[in-house]
Order: structure tokens, then C-alpha cells, then sequence
């Protein structure tokens, strides 16, 4: 004899909730035809993420609302001083202004600390920045990239872009700092 099986609303409940949220985002329909109004885009594009360090430190990594963006040497007037690293995702249709968080090294200090056996290393101890910076856009027709700008004075800017720009400023390559020593780094 092959058992019987008991009908479970509890094994069935997710489809039949999956499948009347579906029939809900179908267009509303006026006299047989289509509602006048489109739905907005909702396209998701994926973007490489570019930093410009206009800044007079290495910077050994940033992101953008979590999304890692990589390394940068200093920016010269020809190079962005890092490369692109995947990925951050914009939807089109997203209303602006949307902000977004920077979180990157600030600097990095040289600390010798002596082990066990009496060896003398250097190890290197990062210092973290925080920002959230206000993106109003525009956003071309087709997005490629996502560029987080560092400027000196410490405030950072976000564009989207199709095509990766040029350094927007021309500073002299030869500014670079090297790390500091920690005990000379004021917290």
C-alpha cells in the first residue's frame, strides 16, 4: 500500500504568495490595453570603480558603500594613480541626490616593534577616514564608471561616468610623502 500524503499549506504557502506577487506587478489594464503611464527604468548597470588620489599619501584602500575600489598611488597628470576594480551597481532611474559612504586609509605609519627573540620589524598601522558625499549626478545615458575623486583638502567627489576621465588635476608628481613614523602621527 502506498501511503497517502497530507496536502501542507505550509509546503505550498511561498508559491502561491510568489505567484500573487507576481500577477500584482502586471501592468493595469484599461479597456484591454496597457496602462498609459511606463513603469521608470529600472536597468542595473554594473560599474568599475575608479580612484583619483590628488592627495599627497598612498592611499592603500578604499570604498565605496562596501564595494572595494583598490589601491592609489598619486594621481600625475596623466593617471588616475590606481586602477578600476569591480564592481558598484547603479540602477537607472535612481532618484538624485543619493549619497554614498567613503571609507579609505588615510595614512599608514611605520611602527618597530621588537619580537620575542629580540628582531626588530617594522610593521604598518593603517588609519581609517570616513565620508558620505553627496552624488547629484549627471548620469550619461550609458554608465561605465564610477570615479571617487580625493582632493588635498580632504573632501572627496563622485561621478558617473561612460568613459574614465583624465586626472582633473594637474599636480606635481613629486609631492608624494613617505609614511610617517607612528610616534609621530598625533591620533
Amino acid at each position: 500500500m502506498i501511503p497517502r500524503r497530507h496536502f501542507s499549506w505550509s509546503r505550498w504557502a511561498p508559491l502561491v504568495l510568489l505567484f500573487t506577487a507576481l500577477a500584482a506587478c502586471q501592468p493595469a489594464r484599461s479597456g484591454g490595453k496597457a496602462a498609459t503611464t511606463p513603469p521608470p527604468s529600472s536597468e542595473p548597470h554594473t560599474l568599475t570603480i575608479l580612484g583619483y588620489n590628488y592627495t599627497n599619501r598612498y592611499i592603500d584602500q578604499f570604498s565605496v558603500n562596501g564595494a572595494g575600489g583598490g589601491n592609489m598611488s598619486v594621481s600625475t597628470p596623466t593617471s588616475s594613480g590606481g586602477g578600476g576594480t569591480c564592481c558598484a551597481v547603479w540602477i537607472d532611474g535612481t532618484p538624485l541626490p543619493v549619497t554614498m559612504h567613503v571609507r579609505w586609509v588615510a595614512d599608514t605609519c611605520v611602527e618597530f616593534l621588537t619580537n620575542k627573540y629580540g628582531e626588530r620589524r617594522a610593521t604598518a598601522r593603517n588609519t581609517y577616514k570616513e565620508q558620505d558625499v553627496v552624488f547629484k549626478g549627471p548620469v550619461p545615458a550609458d554608465p561605465n564608471n564610477l570615479e571617487v575623486h580625493f582632493y588635498p583638502d580632504g573632501h572627496i567627489e563622485i561621478a558617473i561616468t561612460k568613459m574614465p576621465s583624465k586626472p582633473l588635476l594637474k599636480l606635481d608628481p613629486e609631492r608624494e610623502v613617505k609614511a610617517a613614523l607612528c610616534s609621530d602621527v598625533k591620533p
